[in-house]
């Protein structure tokens, strides 16, 4: 019977290890995870299941100056990517303020402010409370929050979305007139009712 020498062993060993790392991001998520929102865990994919998330937003209008109050009601999370964006886009819009203890502002779509990240993998709960304020200008007539939350390093759920939040008729920052007329806002609320954006 062959003896295998332990330091023999992890001599072979080491370069495996060194050229196949497991990726996982306790302290955040990587600028790289702003677009498609995938946390890089090696060997895992995101639940099927329906999301045991959702969103509380503090308003359904926002208003350019104005901030927005946003919570994940749920069971406990670990980890988080979390995001607004006009209707259809991937790109992070707006500003996150200073986010609770454990969370961190991440750099996505060029924006310093443009998301939150977990900053480690304590325990986050629904009584987190994220604030954001929309830009000054270039606000779509709505946004959504949409959120990956990791609830362990195996166990995450990506495309976690909030209800529309509509552009307030009083705000300044719009990219177009907000008046439309009624058959454009009736087509256009069709539209997200029937893709369950309200």
């Amino acid at each position: 019977m062959a003896y295998w020498n332990p330091f023999l062993l992890f001599s072979l060993m080491a370069p495996w290890i060194m050229l196949c790392p497991s990726h996982a991001f306790p302290t955040g998520a990587p600028a790289s995870a702003c677009e498609n929102m995938l946390p890089i865990h090696t060997g895992t994919q995101p639940q099927q299941t329906p999301a045991p998330y959702e969103f509380l937003v503090s308003t359904p209008y926002f208003l350019n100056g104005q901030p927005v109050n946003v919570q994940i009601l749920g069971s406990a999370y670990r980890g988080l990517l979390l995001e607004a964006r006009a209707f259809g886009s991937t790109a992070a819009l707006g500003f996150w303020q200073t986010p609770p203890n454990n969370t961190k502002l991440l750099q996505c779509s060029g924006n310093p402010q443009g998301a939150v990240t977990h900053s480690n993998t304590n325990l986050k709960t629904g009584q987190d409370s994220y604030t954001w304020l929309p830009p000054n200008s270039g606000c779509p007539s709505v946004i959504i929050f949409v959120a990956t939350v990791a609830q362990s390093h195996d166990i995450y759920w990506t495309n976690v979305k909030s209800k529309v939040i509509w552009r307030n008729s009083k705000a300044t920052c719009g990219v177009e007139s907000f008046t439309r007329s009624f058959a454009d806002a009736a087509i256009f609320s069709l539209l997200l009712i029937l893709l369950g954006y309200i």
